[in-house]
């Protein structure tokens, strides 16, 4: 019997500095791609896989070589690898596609799924986007200023854009403000959901990541919203095999 699971995983941040084997994370992920790829049908990364990406049309980012030559063994034996962009993924062009077989999407889509109809986003593009957010990303997202920032050489590029990630991650690591953010944006995440359904009643299943956290919430007798943790703490995923869809952990 052929593969028949769709797998869904979200919020790696390969490459990070703010963890203290973020190697670790990454050899982590191998395995479980290794432990997937029996049954996998295809697998959803959705968003902020690196915890930056910026592709340059000849240079190729340092690191991150045990996940990809990873994802290019599972493409060549016949398994779908489905990248969503994240906000920490600034520019993707076609170097994982061709070198890796990625099928790379810009954005927010749906797709039916052995036999289902699933909404899948990172989480950022949809629901509450605070005014300074959306300068911010327009800015990283336009084109003129793509190509100028790809003339900086890498060396000054990739450490600046990686020491900001750092100081970001450092200034919103507050108990408290961590999860006052994650709980308005899990409810905005909620009401884009259900706003949807009202002209796409036939979701089944809207999946997101971004706010690092595990939720598993009915719509409707007929429709639920994930968020699917992360791969940084809680190792989290979700499995899709066509009858239940499951949030799980990964332990060891």
């Amino acid at each position: 019997m052929p593969p028949q699971k769709i797998y869904f995983v979200s919020d790696l941040h390969l490459g990070n500095r703010y963890l203290q084997n973020p190697l670790d994370v990454e050899r982590k992920m191998v395995q479980w791609l290794d432990d997937i790829k029996k049954d996998a049908k295809a697998v959803y990364f959705l968003g902020d896989i690196f915890d930056f990406w910026f592709e340059y049309k000849y240079v190729v980012q340092r690191g991150h070589v045990r996940f990809l030559g990873k994802l290019a063994e599972m493409s060549d034996n016949g398994i779908e690898i489905h990248f969503l962009l994240g906000n920490h993924e600034i520019r993707m062009l076609s170097y994982l596609a061709d070198e890796a077989g990625v099928i790379i999407h810009n954005k927010p889509f749906t797709a039916e799924l052995l036999g289902k109809k699933f909404f899948l986003a990172h989480g950022d593009e949809v629901g509450y986007r605070p005014f300074m957010y959306r300068l911010i990303q327009g800015i990283l997202r336009n084109w003129l200023c793509q190509v100028l920032y790809a003339a900086i050489h890498p060396r000054w590029s990739v450490g600046f854009a990686r020491s900001w990630s750092l100081r970001s991650r450092k200034s919103g690591l507050s108990v408290d403000k961590v999860k006052s953010s994650q709980v308005s944006h899990s409810k905005a995440l909620e009401n884009f959901s259900r706003t949807y359904l009202l002209t796409s009643p036939d979701i089944n299943f809207f999946i997101f990541g971004h706010l690092h956290i595990l939720l598993d919430r009915e719509l409707s007798p007929s429709t639920r919203l994930l968020i699917t943790g992360d791969w940084m703490h809680l190792f989290s995923y979700a499995v899709w095999d066509g009858e239940a869809l499951t949030l799980r952990r990964e332990r060891g």
